[in-house]
């Protein structure tokens, strides 16, 4: 199973997605494949928003199995919050279609 999770502390956020899905053999898993794209997704936005200037700080953790995105966002930046929520609804709808292969608390 996947667990995919956001927390919020004030202004800092907390990005982790750990697990393999086993919905179908290594390489075969349309699944896995959904959630990673998502991720790396996520990812895309957030570092092109820290290397704008937008958000003031991002470290991350890209390892097989495991992604852990922790970022940390001005008052201003609303747009940025409301494109990562949408992207994170994308888990939250693998998880409604497969309940027994994702988990996502976002």
């Amino acid at each position: 199973m996947t667990r995919i999770s956001f927390d919020t502390y004030y202004d800092t956020y907390l990005f982790e997605c750990a697990g393999h899905t086993e919905y179908a053999s290594a390489g075969q898993d349309v699944l896995c494949s959904a959630i990673s794209i998502l991720c790396y997704t996520l990812r895309t936005l957030l570092r092109d928003a820290y290397e704008e200037g937008k958000i003031d700080r991002y470290q991350e953790d890209f390892s097989p199995g495991y992604v852990r995105m922790d970022f940390a966002l001005p008052d201003d930046s609303a747009q940025i919050l409301d494109s990562a929520m949408a992207i994170l609804r994308g888990f939250q709808l693998l998880e409604e279609a497969f309940p027994d292969f994702v988990e996502a608390d976002v």
